[in-house]
């Protein structure tokens, strides 16, 4: 099969698009990979075929605040960004998938069908957190009313009303969407935020049931795997790491990811300041180069990024901002978590994390060396987080995710044919 992947976002969404088409390559498949251009290397690197995506993502520090904005930032990234490039994103997803047979797409790239079907190929939407599904069966926290979640133990009403009034508000965001779809002759259609953004030729939800069961809102093309993890190839830095870890006592880790770092440098003072409070060996993934945390401790490594799948599993903690990719790597590693979540799956993830008993989780109000100190020595003080973690990493070690992932491509190009 020739199989074209895109995706838009963070590198958390990147990754598991490259961990299928890395995956797929394996078992002879064609690949090609869609993304941001700022991540032109990351795809290369992957040895995979890349193509540029529009939009590109603003690294500006002022910008990246303004769409992680708890309340207003999914609204603003839909009607700004992801509404606003349609023609551009429609043109570039429609050279990706020239030539291919399927198309699988992430999170926001809302023309996807419309390039399936002129082409004339199925296509299939990766799902990597439950609140993409909206579930009233299963509520998750929703970053611009989280005031609703407390409520879900009242039964799906509640929130199937808030997604009532959510259809009526995401119409009015996605405007530009039924204009685009008018200018190229089609009718406006179904709200693209709440009811086409699924395929009918398959879901990917690509967590483990653990973490999120199936529900019967659900789209029924679903199929849950499990964590999507990505191999990273070997990085320059990754022998001053491997150095440091195997120089002492597991450290804590401290990590933003790669959007959020950006915006919010005052975490790392502070994370190096908790870490001397606790007297723990750390290590700093800082994400740019322009953050500098202060006097140097031998104590403390920073560095502006290093492979989470190599760290985690020798370190006794991580502080993160609860993104989906993270927040699998960590039960992975089998190791506690204290989540400081920003916006969109971020609060929602936090809180399953929360449920499981692996992590605690910290207001992004809060983030003082005093408060990220106290949540540390709560979850390293108690085994009871880890041993739960460790059982998290029992069951996803032998979670055959890749294989589901592509014996469903393939059934699905025989159906085809």
């Amino acid at each position: 099969m020739r199989i074209a992947l895109a995706s838009f976002g963070s590198l958390g969404d990147l990754h598991p698009i490259l961990a299928i088409a890395v995956a797929a390559q394996a078992r002879g498949h064609d690949v090609a990979v869609a993304a941001s251009p700022n991540y032109e290397d990351n795809v290369r690197r992957a040895g995979v075929e890349f193509y540029p995506l529009r939009p590109a993502i603003p690294w500006d520090p002022i910008r990246l605040a303004y769409y992680f904005d708890m309340r207003r930032g999914p609204e603003r990234l839909l009607r700004e960004v992801a509404f606003a490039e349609l023609p551009n994103t429609h043109a570039d997803l429609r050279s990706l998938a020239k030539g291919a047979d399927l198309l699988v797409v992430g999170e926001l790239l809302y023309t996807a069908p419309i390039v399936a079907e002129e082409i004339g190929i199925p296509w299939m939407n990766v799902v990597l957190a439950p609140t993409s599904f909206l579930s009233a069966s299963d509520p998750c926290v929703l970053a611009p009313a989280p005031f609703l979640y407390p409520f879900r133990h009242l039964g799906k009403w509640i929130h199937q009303l808030a997604y009532m009034a959510g259809r009526i508000q995401g119409r009015l965001w996605a405007k530009e969407f039924f204009a685009f779809r008018r200018r190229l002759g089609l009718p406006a259609g179904p709200n693209p935020i709440f009811d086409s953004k699924h395929s009918p030729y398959g879901t990917l939800a690509m967590f483990p049931s653990f973490f999120a069961k199936a529900q019967t809102d659900w789209p029924s093309s679903t199929l849950q795997t499990g964590f999507p993890y990505f191999e990273q190839p070997s990085l320059p830095v990754d022998r001053v790491v491997a150095d440091f870890l195997g120089s002492g006592e597991p450290p804590l880790v401290f990590t933003l990811g790669s959007i959020v770092a950006h915006f919010e440098p005052d975490f790392y003072r502070e994370a190096y300041e908790a870490a001397i409070r606790l007297q723990r060996r750390a290590i700093l993934l800082t994400g740019c180069g322009a953050i500098r945390i202060g006097r140097s401790n031998p104590k403390i490594l920073a560095v502006d990024y290093a492979r989470l799948h190599e760290i985690l599993p020798r370190s006794a903690a991580v502080v993160h901002a609860g993104g989906i990719g993270t927040c699998g790597e960590a039960l992975r590693a089998g190791i506690p978590s204290v989540i400081i979540p920003f916006s969109f799956d971020q609060p929602d993830n936090a809180q399953r994390m929360k449920r499981l008993g692996v992590g605690e989780i910290l207001s992004r109000r809060s983030i003082k060396a005093t408060a990220i100190a106290n949540k540390l020595e709560r979850v390293l003080s108690d085994p009871s987080y880890t041993l739960r973690a460790r059982n998290c990493a029992n069951q996803i070690n032998d979670d055959p995710t890749m294989d589901l992932v592509l014996d469903k491509m393939e059934s699905l190009r025989a159906s085809v044919e």
